[in-house]
C-alpha cells in the first residue's frame, strides 16, 4: 500500500520521500540530463517527466530564475500535482531553492533557481569519505574510530 502522509486538520499532508539511488556503477553511466534524472526518481516515468521539464525551465530562463511554475504543466503534459511532488523532492535534496520577494539578490521577485546545497553536501561528503580512509599512525585516532562501533 503506498504512503499516504497524514491527516492534519483539513488538509492531507504528503511526506515528501528523498530516496536516490548512489551506486558507483550508476554514477559512472551519468552522461546527461536523462542518466541523471534516474539518480534521483528511481521509480516513477511521470516523476522524471516533470523533474526533466523542472529543470529545463529552470536552467534556461533567465538569469537561471523561474518566477512560476503554473505554465509547466499544461507544456510538457504533466499533472500539477506530479510538479508540486517532484519540486518539494528537488527542494528537500538541495537542487533548487525558493527565493522570498524579500531577497534583493533577484530584484525582490519570488521564484526559484538552482541551489548549490547538494553539490556543496557531496563534495563534503567526498572529502569526509577520503579523510576517513587514510590513516594518521596516531593511536587516538584508531582508539577514536573503534569507538565508533559503541554507537551504532
Amino acid at each position: 500500500m503506498p504512503y499516504r502522509g497524514y491527516r492534519s486538520r483539513r488538509r492531507i499532508h504528503i511526506e515528501t520521500r528523498t530516496k536516490i539511488e548512489l551506486s558507483p556503477a550508476l554514477i559512472r553511466r551519468v552522461s546527461g540530463l536523462d542518466d541523471l534524472v534516474r539518480i534521483f526518481f528511481p521509480d516513477n516515468p511521470r516523476h522524471k517527466r516533470a523533474f526533466i521539464s523542472l529543470w529545463l525551465e529552470v536552467k534556461y530562463s533567465d538569469g537561471q530564475f523561474l518566477s512560476s511554475c503554473k505554465h509547466i504543466p499544461a507544456r510538457y503534459d504533466i499533472t500539477q500535482r506530479i510538479l508540486e511532488i517532484v519540486r518539494a523532492k528537488m527542494k528537500r535534496l538541495g537542487l533548487i531553492r525558493r527565493v522570498s520577494h524579500y531577497s534583493p539578490e533577484f530584484g525582490h521577485r519570488s521564484g526559484w533557481t538552482f541551489s548549490p546545497r547538494f553539490r556543496s553536501a557531496l563534495q563534503q561528503m567526498s572529502s569526509l569519505i577520503q579523510d576517513a580512509t587514510v590513516s594518521t599512525g596516531d593511536s587516538r585516532d584508531e582508539r577514536k574510530d573503534r569507538d565508533a562501533l559503541l554507537y551504532v
